[in-house]
């Protein structure tokens, strides 16, 4: 995970929830009303997080990685060196099985949130290098 992004336009998002769709599996790429989507501030990752599964408690940190890790960009993209992706807000590795789909708000937040309940903040490398201190 870098702070490097890359954004897809709206036809990517658009042909990847077509194809869940086609492949049956339409309730994964269905976004709730009530979770933002887009470049999303500080509170509305907070929200997000939260709306993932995250704790209240940890919320706030959350939101800061995510603004270290992708700007708060939804479509946010990092090709690693290793060949592996980063995608959304918190920049979900595909090695931890992060893909187009991740651009989902509501999944990237339940994959990051997964990753933290797993191993704290440490997978993020802005968390390892303080660099999501004063993001929000």
């Amino acid at each position: 995970m870098s702070r490097k992004k890359k954004r897809h336009g709206g036809f990517f998002i658009t042909a990847v929830i077509a194809g869940a769709v086609a492949a049956g599996t339409a309730g994964a790429a269905i976004i709730p009303a009530s979770v933002h989507s887009g470049t999303l501030d500080c509170t509305q990752l907070e929200q997000l997080w939260r709306a993932g599964g995250g704790s209240s408690s940890t919320a706030f940190e959350a939101a800061e990685i995510a603004r270290a890790e992708s700007g708060g960009e939804q479509y946010a993209t990092d090709d690693d060196a290793n060949g592996s992706v980063d995608y959304g807000y918190w920049q979900i590795n595909s090695s931890n099985g992060g893909s187009p789909a991740s651009y989902n708000p509501l999944e990237n937040a339940r994959q990051a949130v997964s990753l933290y309940d797993a191993d704290g903040w440490e997978p993020w490398i802005t968390w390892r290098h303080g660099a999501e201190t004063g993001q929000c």
